[in-house]
């Protein structure tokens, strides 16, 4: 029983090092230690051939990252995620002890939100497919579709509390139009879906060179359920 209660106060000694070792650390440690396990990652994912694309799985992580993992690699994929989870954690310590939070906009910022419309093999490559992969045509295909899916997308959900549903905006060309989107049934989806068919419509004004000249509505009011269906109606401020 001596041994134990003479030990327990080394281990907790050694923890209380590494852990301040870890403290001391810079930002810029860590950001390297970010990109070479973000390498180290990326080199595992890559190390299976993709013969059919069906045996990979698009996982989405926070901040927009998505993955191609192949199903023999999910757990190696998950442990080097979580590895990578805790590089980033520590580096956001060290910005925040720096002043960087909030103040190195470049390295800091959110992403825009690009969802990946599917995969493919490419060359014994898996690979994820963006609206800025498609051409002008592959884009025109595209957007109908998405749009249909869109509109159909809560048919067989009722609008009767308008407090149950948020406002979002849809690009429709240099114009926004709003869309509802149901707070708690399947709203991360719809809310991608949104964002994907954005990317595609901003693609489309990019290869089609379009100058858009503003004047257009650039708020939301709250949803209102109209015969049954949220309506967002908005507005130039």
């Amino acid at each position: 029983m001596k041994k134990i209660i003479f030990i327990l106060p080394i281990i907790g000694l050694l923890l209380f090092i590494a852990c301040s070792k870890d403290s001391s650390k810079s930002y810029e440690y860590w950001n390297e230690q970010i990109n070479e396990k973000a390498q180290e990652l990326t080199k595992v994912l890559q190390s299976v051939p993709c013969k059919n694309i069906e045996e990979f799985e698009i996982i989405q992580r926070p901040y927009y990252t998505y993955y191609l993992v192949h199903s023999s690699l999910k757990s190696q994929f998950e442990k080097l995620q979580q590895e990578l989870d805790y590089l980033q954690n520590e580096r956001n310590k060290a910005a925040e002890r720096e002043g960087k939070i909030f103040y190195d906009t470049h390295l800091m910022s959110m992403p825009v939100p690009d969802p990946p419309l599917g995969k493919v093999c490419d060359n014994g490559k898996a690979m994820l497919r963006f609206a800025h992969n498609l051409s002008l045509e592959e884009v025109n295909l595209e957007l109908p579709k998405r749009y249909k899916e869109l509109q159909e997308f809560y048919k067989d959900v009722a609008c009767s509390n308008p407090n149950d549903w948020q406002s979002h905006f849809l690009r429709t060309g240099c114009c926004m139009e709003g869309i509802a989107v149901h707070k708690t049934i399947r709203s991360n989806e719809m809310i991608e879906k949104i964002q994907l068919y954005n990317r595609l419509t901003e693609r489309k004004l990019s290869l089609e060179k379009t100058s858009c000249q503003g004047g257009c509505p650039n708020m939301a009011r709250p949803v209102q359920c109209r015969d049954g269906k949220p309506f967002v109606e908005v507005f130039k401020s």
